[in-house]
């Protein structure tokens, strides 16, 4: 390769109303690419005590860019000028830095003009530059830098991976380019921005998102979105970054509610459809792995995908045969211990037991035999002078003159019980459902698909497994069990989980089908169900909302997320259901609810085609 030339002096423009900031890169190379480049802000005036001054400052090359042959650096005396030069030797090389940009004069300023210039088409095919802001805002004319205001952006210089040596110049070539970002001095024409918004790339198509925990386009609340609320056009439309994820290496995305697409002022569909595998599909969100997880919507009507109601379902199925053991709420169970009841009646109970030879005996037994003891003390041998038997009783419940119970014969204690339960050998009747139209359907996509984490969060609440505080008013049946009514005792002020810890406390619930450092390595197939945290964030209103979720198809299904163990001894569980609130029914015996499985595709997997429309949904390689 030849030697690369040396960049001329970039040209400055002095005034006292604006400032310039130049991007040139100058590449040679045929395969192998030899860079240098040029960042740089002119202009510093000052008249008395007024000046205009913006310049760099802070950069930071960020971590995993490749060596530089001369890393980013400020080098011009006035900050105005960042210089670097590279050497890409092998496509996927990246090369990233983030500077401040600040505005250090006592004048408003604002992004009056931006040039891309000298980068031809065929250049574009192996070598791409992008600038955004640091949140991933798109840097726009007239965006206002407020005197005394900073603003950071990263840069960044990609040797295209997916290239062809058709794609390369064919000899040792020089190619200048320049970027240049004009700030000048603001008289009313600068627009302050949406820090909320940010460009995201899902499935390689640029999206425009929003921070969830600030104001923005759809979301008033200064606050940010109100998950204890519906979607709605003041309460979250279209698609958020997940606050709290922004600096981790994949940030959560996901979709809320609707969108007026057309400016009709109807909600249209998002444009999140795709089909995968012959099958349509709804983007619901991104994972931690970066991967795009999608929820089942139907077969392709000549390439469309517009299905309505159970034509978005796989069908139905029972969640488990049975509703009356702890296990039964389980996506895998294991032993299953089944409750018993009696009514009214006074008994000696204890605060723990312990138990030998066949004996259990009860600690700190109570004196008097009233029904309060239930709340402190929960095991009972059921006789009203003893402390000692052979089967003891763990009381969760009391209702309607009725305690219900499980059964301890040759266990510890109910934790043992718990665990016992929560065990993952068995497969639940949904997830056999699901499994056997996996296999017949999909199974050849598989590679294309994350080993992802399905939570089926199964953890007991802080407050134990009893939750009410007055068990002589208890009406609503409801005991502390399931880790979505754990978190979320008050709706109003929710705070959904979606990382993979955060969602789910234990291992045992985080369902995996191989990785077994984040999950439980249980599953046959890389496919589960969407989660009631999930649903929430997509937009689920209240019992009473008219608002529809995008999710909503006109019939309930079912999700991944236990409620709670009902009063009357039956578990009851979490579905999506009617409008796009969420409602919670008892399920097993008889009750069949539709099936919507998820997948979620592995974080290189592009769309090929598409506008995500219904009628033009992205479509996967």
């Amino acid at each position: 390769m030849k030697e690369v030339k040396k960049m001329s002096r970039l040209t400055r423009k002095r005034s006292n109303k604006t400032t310039i900031l130049l991007f040139a890169i100058m590449f040679i190379g045929l395969g192998f690419a030899a860079l240098s480049a040029t960042l740089g802000i002119t202009s510093i005036a000052i008249i008395g005590n007024i000046s205009f001054d913006v310049h760099f400052a802070n950069v930071e090359v960020k971590e995993g860019s490749m060596e530089a042959v001369s890393p980013a650096t400020i080098n011009a005396s006035d900050n105005t000028q960042i210089n670097f030069s590279l050497h890409l030797t092998t496509p996927g090389q990246f090369y990233e830095f983030e500077t401040d940009i600040v505005n250090n004069g006592t004048l408003d300023a604002y992004l009056s003009s931006i040039e891309l210039l000298g980068l031809d088409e065929t250049t574009k095919k192996y070598l791409n530059v992008t600038y955004k802001y640091i949140s991933g805002g798109k840097i726009r004319i007239n965006d206002l830098l407020k005197s005394g205001e900073t603003e950071r952006i990263k840069v960044k210089v990609d040797f295209l991976y997916d290239i062809t040596l058709d794609d390369l110049p064919k000899e040792e070539t020089s190619i200048d380019f320049t970027l240049n970002m004009t700030y000048t001095q603001d008289n009313g024409t600068g627009i302050e921005r949406d820090k909320a918004e940010i460009v995201v790339d899902i499935l390689g198509q640029e999206m425009i998102a929003y921070i969830d925990n600030m104001k923005s386009k759809y979301v008033t609340g200064k606050t940010g979105i109100n998950f204890g609320r519906a979607s709605s056009d003041t309460n979250g439309k279209g698609l958020y970054l997940r606050a709290g994820s922004e600096n981790d290496r994949y940030p959560i995305y996901y979709f809320r509610g609707g969108k007026d697409i057309d400016g009709d002022g109807i909600d249209d569909t998002i444009n999140n459809h795709v089909l995968f595998g012959g099958f349509c599909w709804k983007i619901v969100r991104t994972t931690e792995q970066g991967g795009t997880k999608l929820i089942y919507d139907g077969v392709p009507n000549n390439n469309q995908c517009n299905n309505t109601g159970t034509d978005t379902q796989i069908g139905k199925s029972q969640f488990n045969t049975n509703t009356d053991a702890l296990a039964d709420i389980g996506y895998m169970y294991g032993e299953r211990y089944a409750y018993t009841s009696w009514d009214d009646t006074a008994y000696v109970y204890g605060s723990d037991v312990t138990y030998s030879g066949g004996v259990y005996t009860l600690t700190n037994p109570s004196t008097s035999d009233t029904v309060a003891n239930i709340k402190t003390k929960h095991y009972t041998c059921k006789q009203t002078t003893n402390g000692t038997c052979s089967t003891v009783y763990y009381v969760y419940s009391y209702y309607n003159g009725k305690a219900y119970a499980i059964a301890l014969t040759g266990e510890k204690n109910i934790e043992e019980i718990i665990g016992k339960s929560f065990e993952n050998k068995n497969d639940s009747s949904i997830k056999t459902f699901i499994d056997t139209w996996f296999a017949e359907n999909l199974l050849s996509q598989e590679s294309k698909l994350e080993d992802a984490v399905w939570c089926n969060d199964r953890s007991i609440a802080s407050g134990g497994y009893l939750v009410d505080s007055d068990l002589t008013t208890l009406t609503n049946g409801k005991t502390n069990l399931g880790g979505y009514e754990a978190r979320r005792l008050n709706l109003s002020s929710a705070t959904p989980g979606l990382k993979d810890e955060e969602a789910c406390q234990n291992i045992t619930d985080r369902f995996t089908k191989n990785d077994i450092l984040l999950g439980n390595g249980k599953l046959t197939y890389t496919v589960g169900l969407l989660t009631a945290d999930e649903l929430t964030v997509a937009g689920r209103g209240e019992t009473s909302s008219n608002d529809v979720s995008y999710l909503y198809t006109g019939h309930e299904f079912f999700n991944l997320s236990p409620y709670v163990a009902a009063s009357d001894g039956s578990v009851s569980r979490t579905i999506f259901y009617r409008k796009s609130h969420l409602n919670f029914l008892i399920t097993g015996f008889t009750y069949s609810g539709g099936v919507r499985p998820s997948v979620v595709l592995k974080h290189d997997i592009i769309a090929i085609s598409g506008d995500g429309s219904s009628s033009n949904p992205y479509v996967v390689e």
